[in-house]
């Protein structure tokens, strides 16, 4: 059975990670194609012939008609929409949906209607239920086998307080400096650690290092532009072995990777209730959005105390377990015999 899944921007991380992460499970099963319209260094992460770049309108329509496909998934990119319908829409369509709600409007002038929409949380599912959409299938997002590979910590002879993401409003990482800011201010000691920013504009860049440089309490700070998805398992051990935790400041989750990440590997997470993250974390991990005082608590208890450490790490189990590929496998080819025109689903 033929699966082509079409995206937008073939970048490291994010849903093309996903995609990658998905590919050695799913290609076990079935035959896997991946359409990108620009490619920033993520084609040659696939096999050779497994994901190709279609970069004009023309180009993606003659690519879905020389695809032949079963299936057609398209992930959060209208133009591959039209592209499909061009084609002569052939095989199912399912509609795949990561974006956060505030990226959603794209869903409200649909130029066709998808046999079947996935998402990857039941908030999300509920926001496009609310939109009319349907039916709809979580698939939840998944981690490849680096992430469950045994790894020997460093000793850093500090506590890090890590904050992953972009410098942009949506993970509001000027809210992050300052929690980490007020971390370190009561406890010092503890390594205020940065992941993140390397495409932010100067602005952002500038921002973040005269914070850093004007704040006596963040002197010890460790900001990392950008780190190798390779090096992210073995950071997040390295944070959790030495007493450390990360700290999250985002507006909307649709699913919590980072956060996600950072359990499969044991480091305790604070996080605000938004979006899915109260599907994969705790109550002990969560604070009102906006309470900084109430995050820096969590923080720092989660610091000193091993029982309120521990109560952060309860549901790391059970994402562990939601986050293997096989999970998503199983919800996937279910939501595939369901939407499929042909028979090729056993």
């Amino acid at each position: 059975m033929k699966v082509l899944f079409c995206y937008r921007y073939g970048v490291i991380g994010g849903v093309s990670t996903q995609l990658l992460n998905r590919y050695t499970h799913f290609s076990a099963e079935f035959e896997i194609g991946v359409l990108y319209e620009s490619d920033h260094g993520m084609v040659g992460h696939f096999p050779p012939g497994v994901a190709r770049v279609a970069g004009t309108d023309e180009a993606r329509e003659a690519a879905i008609r020389e695809a032949e496909p079963d299936v057609v998934v398209v992930i959060d990119s209208p133009g591959f929409l039209s592209a499909w319908r061009r084609a002569g829409s052939p095989g199912s369509l399912v509609l795949e949906v990561h974006t956060t709600t505030a990226n959603l409007s794209y869903l409200d002038e649909l130029v066709v209607r998808p046999d079947h929409v996935v998402t990857v949380s039941e908030y999300m599912r509920e926001k496009l239920a609310a939109l009319g959409l349907s039916p709809i299938s979580v698939v939840p997002n998944c981690l490849d086998e680096r992430w469950y590979a045994e790894t020997v910590p460093p000793a850093l002879g500090t506590a890090p307080v890590a904050w992953i993401g972009k410098l942009d409003g949506h993970k509001r990482w000027r809210a992050a400096a300052d929690l980490l800011d007020r971390i370190a201010t009561a406890r010092p000691g503890v390594t205020p650690l940065i992941v993140g920013g390397y495409t932010a504009p100067a602005s952002e860049v500038a921002a973040l290092t005269t914070k850093l440089a004007t704040s006596p309490a963040l002197g010890a700070a460790r900001w990392l532009p950008r780190l190798d998805y390779d090096l992210m398992p073995g950071l997040y051990s390295a944070v959790a072995a030495n007493g450390g935790l990360t700290v999250s400041t985002t507006t909307d989750e649709s699913f919590g990777m980072s956060v996600a990440e950072a359990l499969v590997r044991g480091c305790p997470v604070v996080a605000p209730a938004v979006g899915a993250l109260p599907e994969i974390l705790p109550e002990e991990a969560l604070y009102p959005p906006g309470d900084w005082a109430g995050a820096a608590e969590r923080a720092l208890r989660g610091l000193a105390d091993p029982d309120f450490r521990a109560a952060l790490l309860s549901t790391a189990e059970a994402v562990r377990e939601r986050t293997h590929a096989e999970y998503a496998l199983a919800a996937f080819r279910e939501v595939l015999q369901r939407s499929a025109k042909s028979s090729k689903v056993a």
